[in-house]
């Protein structure tokens, strides 16, 4: 009996065990089973966040909405250099020529560029670099030419005066969203130091003028036109309030030689020729206007009395972007301070 009972213990005793393995195993089973799950919609979260990543995305620019690769690696641009190099982008073409003001900084790349100072993209050297995106400068083209270059890669237009906003979307494009607003902010930065600069040199009443002579008349340009205006603490000149009243163009208006007298301003800034001029276009220009700083009525000019009229270049003053107008901005300070 006692043996039996050792015997009928000894098997439950067994069973037992096995009953305790057997259940081991199934939750060993079941823990393998929902880590396995686990891993697996990780990896696929981890795919789908990917792929969602990868797909093109649409963006709205100066002709319309365009689907556009994510992070393209060849990228054409033409007009918007500016933008592209404050960022380090790289391009695989480039609008560039002698005397073009970002220049010595296109040609360190070794990329093919226009080498003209032809503002109309030339199709087939674009083709040539087989882009997979196009950047190009909105008034550089009409719509047979954006449809041209659509057909060579996406293509994307943007106004050059709006480039802070431009600057956000192809940003995004390129997935350095992060680099686009640090350029802004620098940007920022930098107008808030030299303004800083202005007032403490000569304090915050000063006026400016912002103008563009030729031989026979010249441009005054409205504060919409210019930061020089509206970013450094310098207030327009009472000539410009009231010349705006007579046009209703927003950029500037023409004055004929004997309306001189009503500018006023402390500072005069004037430019010669255009944005796409060579430096010899330029030093034509400045040359052309000799005979009317010889004029009497150009002599009262209270600037020009006081040694504040300052010639500056047309190829940035005239030209869009962080780059251009960082040059600008030192071109004022260094005027109205002495420094940079």
């Amino acid at each position: 009996m006692i043996q039996r009972d050792l015997q009928i213990a000894a098997s439950l005793a067994v069973k037992g065990r096995s009953k305790h393995r057997t259940f081991t195993m199934l939750l060993a089973i079941m823990l393998i089973v929902v880590l396995v799950s686990a891993c697996g919609n990780k990896g696929a979260s981890e795919e789908m966040i990917g792929t969602a990543e990868q797909q093109p995305i649409k963006i709205k620019h100066g002709f319309g909405e365009t689907e556009v690769p994510v992070h393209p690696k060849r990228i054409a641009v033409f007009g918007l250099e500016d933008i592209m190099l404050s960022m380090d982008v790289p391009m695989v073409y480039a609008y560039d020529f002698k005397g073009y003001y970002l220049d010595d900084q296109i040609r360190k790349l070794k990329i093919p560029v226009s080498e003209s100072a032809d503002f109309k993209p030339n199709l087939e050297a674009i083709l040539e670099t087989a882009p997979d995106l196009i950047i190009v400068q909105q008034y550089s083209i009409d719509q047979k030419v954006y449809d041209d270059l659509s057909k060579i890669a996406p293509t994307l237009a943007f106004a050059p005066s709006e480039w802070k906003s431009s600057i956000i979307e192809i940003g995004k494009v390129l997935g350095i969203k992060d680099k686009a607003q640090a350029v802004i902010q620098s940007h920022e930065n930098m107008l808030k130091q030299a303004k800083e600069k202005i007032m403490q040199t000569v304090g915050p009443d000063k006026t400016v003028a912002y103008i563009r002579p030729s031989d026979k008349d010249l441009q005054l340009f409205f504060p919409s036109f210019n930061l020089v205006y509206t970013d450094l603490g310098l207030k327009p000149d009472a000539s410009v309030a009231t010349l705006q009243k007579n046009t209703k163009d927003d950029w500037g208006i023409n004055l004929s030689l004997e309306e001189l007298p009503s500018i006023t301003a402390d500072y005069i800034f004037a430019i010669y020729g255009g944005s796409i001029d060579t430096e010899e276009g330029f030093q034509k220009k400045v040359q052309e206007s000799n005979q009317i700083e010889k004029l009497q009525l150009w002599q009262s000019i209270p600037a020009v009395k006081n040694n504040q009229f300052f010639k500056v270049s047309s190829r940035h003053w005239m030209s869009s972007g962080p780059i251009a107008e960082s040059r600008e901005v030192d071109d004022v300070v260094h005027a109205i301070t002495g420094k940079h």
